[in-house]
């Protein structure tokens, strides 16, 4: 839980050399989040999988909302804008966590807390306080998936 592969490789709410936790609002988004960055199903399917259910309270949580998410911010592949309104986020330690859209859910249900994505900033201030990471869990793929 301290953002290694967000940090090396940066993402679509943060540029390399920011380190930041990608989660989601529940364990099926956040498989189909890892569905659709495979490059290698091979690799994929012989790669062990762990998940575990992380719990912050409301007043931790700051929300972008859809007025101000940058332009492109849904853009395949991810934009300059929208990793530097992620970084500015990292940096400003506003809040331990910050709420965005899933890109990969309808327009619809962005907004609704368990199709969210949820950043979590390991350099903040409170992150220890604010954050509680349960068990690792292993993750079982159906055999029908890629």
């Amino acid at each position: 839980m301290s953002g290694p592969e967000a940090y090396r490789a940066g993402g679509r709410w943060n540029s390399r050399g920011h380190r930041v936790v990608y989660a989601s609002g529940n364990l099926s988004l956040a498989m189909l989040e890892l569905l659709v960055h495979i490059d290698d199903t091979e690799t994929f399917r012989r790669t062990a999988h762990v998940y575990h259910e992380v719990r912050f309270p409301v007043d931790a949580v700051a929300t972008l909302e859809a007025h101000d998410l940058p332009s492109g911010w849904n853009a395949r592949p991810e934009t300059r804008n929208s990793q530097a309104a992620g970084n500015e986020w990292i940096d400003s330690h506003q809040t331990p966590v910050l709420a965005v859209p899933s890109v990969i859910v309808p327009p619809d249900m962005r907004y609704d807390p368990l199709y969210m994505t949820y950043l979590i900033n390991p350099s903040h201030p409170d992150y220890r306080s604010a954050v509680e990471v349960g068990e690792i869990r292993d993750l079982a793929w159906d055999t029908r998936l890629p």
